[in-house]
C-alpha cells in the first residue's frame, strides 16, 4: 500500500526531526505549505525525467468527416457570408473551394452564417460550394509528451511523419514540392495538428507519457497531476518519493543535503532499472526467439534421443 500524502509528509517529518502536521491540504502552516509545494514539484520532475512505463498510455482516435456547404465570397475579403449554418464548423478548419488560397483556415466564427478566414479570397461568387476539413484534434487528458515512433495511421497501415518543426511545417504549406500520401503532424496550440486535413474518417493511434502521477483515494490509477487531498497516493514507489522529498526540503532550506541526495539518486536509479522492460537475449535471426529450431535443422532422418 502506497503512502498517502499525509503519511508521506509525516514520515519525512519524523526522519528529519520536524513537527508532524495534522493535515497537509488546507494547512495554513508555512512549512507545511512549502512541503506540499515541494512534493508536487518532485512528482512533476519525476514525470519529466524519464519515460516511466507506469505512465505510458495508448490513445486511439478518429478524424472527422469534412463539412460541405455553400457561402458567398468577395474578392480581397476574408469574410464568407450566407453560410446556411456554421454550427459544425470550428476555428482552424481548413477550407477548399473556388477562390480560396491554399491552406486557408477559419480565423473566427462570427455568427451562425458568417466566418472570417486568415487569408483573403481571390474571386467574388455567390452561393459557391466549399469544404471545411478539421486539422486540429484534442490531445488526451493528462497528456505530457508523445513517445517517439508510436504515431500510426491504422487505416492505411503506416507510420505518420512527425512531429514536424515550424520550419518543416511552413515548407510543407509553401507547396514547393509535392508530398507523399502519409500524414504529417505537429503539436500546435496544445492540439494535434495534421497535414493535410483529411475529409473522411481515419483511425490514428499513438502512445504518450501521462502527467497523471497522483491517484485519488482508493485507486491505483493516476488521475491527477498534483496532490489535492491528504488521502491521495502516488504511482511512484514510497522509497523514491520519501528520499526525493527529504532532498528537496533540505535543499530548499539551504541545509546540507549530500546524504539525502545520494539516497534519492540510488532510489531513482533502482526504480528506473525496475521500470524498464528487458528483452530476452537471443542470437537467432531477427524475428526468431531461438537459435536452434526447425528453420535451422537440415532435412533428413535423425535418430530420436
Amino acid at each position: 500500500m502506497s503512502y498517502t500524502l499525509l503519511q508521506l509528509v509525516d514520515q519525512m517529518s519524523a526522519e528529519l526531526g520536524l513537527t508532524q502536521p495534522p493535515s497537509v491540504i488546507g494547512s495554513s502552516n508555512n512549512q507545511t505549505i512549502q512541503i506540499l509545494a515541494l512534493a508536487n514539484r518532485l512528482g512533476k520532475d519525476l514525470v519529466r525525467d524519464y519515460e516511466w512505463q507506469r505512465l505510458v498510455q495508448a490513445y486511439i482516435w478518429q478524424t472527422q468527416v469534412a463539412v460541405s456547404t455553400t457561402g458567398t465570397i468577395t474578392a480581397g475579403s476574408k469574410v464568407i457570408t450566407a453560410i446556411p449554418s456554421t454550427a459544425a464548423l470550428q476555428v482552424g478548419n481548413v477550407i477548399t473551394g473556388t477562390g480560396q488560397a491554399p491552406y486557408a483556415e477559419i480565423l473566427t466564427i462570427d455568427s451562425s452564417t458568417q466566418v472570417t478566414l486568415n487569408t483573403p479570397v481571390a474571386t467574388s461568387t455567390a452561393s459557391v460550394s466549399m469544404t471545411f476539413a478539421k486539422q486540429d484534434y484534442d490531445l488526451p487528458d493528462g497528456y505530457d509528451r508523445m513517445i517517439s515512433d508510436t504515431n500510426w495511421d491504422r487505416t492505411d497501415h503506416w507510420r505518420n511523419l512527425g512531429p514536424k518543426s515550424s520550419q518543416d511545417w511552413q515548407f510543407l504549406q509553401g507547396g514547393i514540392i509535392s508530398i507523399g500520401p502519409r500524414e504529417r503532424y505537429r503539436i500546435y496550440n496544445n492540439k494535434f495538428r495534421i497535414f493535410q486535413a483529411l475529409t473522411t474518417v481515419y483511425n490514428f493511434s499513438f502512445e504518450y507519457v501521462s502527467n497523471y502521477w497522483v491517484c485519488a483515494t482508493g485507486s491505483d490509477q493516476g488521475s491527477k497531476s498534483a496532490y489535492t487531498a491528504d488521502t491521495d497516493t502516488s504511482i511512484f514507489p514510497d522509497d523514491l518519493m520519501l528520499a526525493g522529498l527529504k532532498f528537496y526540503f533540505l535543499k530548499a532550506k539551504k541545509l546540507d543535503y549530500a546524504i539525502e541526495l545520494g539516497e534519492f539518486m540510488r532510489a531513482l536509479s533502482y526504480c528506473k532499472a525496475q521500470d524498464q522492460p528487458v528483452s530476452a537475449m537471443s542470437l537467432a535471426p531477427v524475428g526468431m526467439n531461438q537459435l536452434v529450431g526447425p528453420w535451422s535443422v537440415q532435412d533428413g532422418n535423425w535418430p530420436s534421443v
